[in-house]
């Protein structure tokens, strides 16, 4: 008997001591490979729809938009070399995928998918990517949000987020005020309120 419990004392303690992220390439299924795109796709129009909760401080989420945005360190992403990378938190999005959609659209599938210990969904990595016009500079993006029914803190509640990193592993939200900055925020300002209405990243995504 006592072998016994020592053993699964054992299994329990190695499994809890699994790496807190895991990152994994992406690989699309054969599934999905050759999903057909809707032969029409507009832009959602942007409003604001009450929430099932009325007991919140703001009881809204916004559909193709956003309420307000936030940079902070992360305290989700903040491990090995993820550790001290600030977060552009989008709040009151409907969806806490919005970042991560908007990117698909703009730059189709993903390279690689974080697992992080403790959320329910992947945040996504796309690698080598050119943000903006005119500029032959090369940026990592990750995105990812977060979203609790059970939250006690209303700014908490729902959120879509990126990361951004440049070519040499600096932390492009580091300084708030900085015109590098202010271009990101618009970027993926403009992302979220230009959202289509194609499924194919949740097929993917979700597959």
């Amino acid at each position: 008997m006592k072998k016994t419990t020592l053993y699964f004392c054992l299994i329990l303690l190695v499994s809890s001591c699994g790496p807190a992220i895991k990152i994994k390439a992406y690989k699309p299924s054969k599934k999905i490979e050759n999903i057909k795109k809707p032969d029409s796709i507009y832009i959602v129009k942007s409003e604001r729809v009450p929430t099932a909760y009325k007991g919140f401080k703001y009881p809204y989420k916004h559909i193709n938009g956003f309420k307000h945005y936030e940079i902070s360190t992360s305290k989700i992403l903040n491990i090995g070399k993820f550790k001290n990378l600030n977060e552009l938190k989008f709040y009151y999005t409907y969806s806490s995928f919005y970042t991560r959609k908007s990117m698909y659209e703009k730059y189709n599938n993903w390279d690689k998918s974080i697992f992080i210990k403790g959320i329910r969904k992947p945040y996504l990595i796309w690698e080598n990517i050119n943000l903006f016009k005119n500029s032959n500079k090369k940026y990592t993006i990750i995105a990812g949000g977060f979203e609790s029914t059970t939250s006690i803190s209303d700014a908490d509640r729902i959120y879509s987020s990126v990361f951004v990193v440049d070519e040499k592993g600096n932390d492009c939200l580091a300084d708030k005020d900085s015109a590098l900055t202010k271009k990101i925020i618009s970027f993926f300002s403009k992302g979220i309120l230009n959202l289509t209405n194609n499924e194919e990243f949740y097929s993917k995504f979700h597959n």
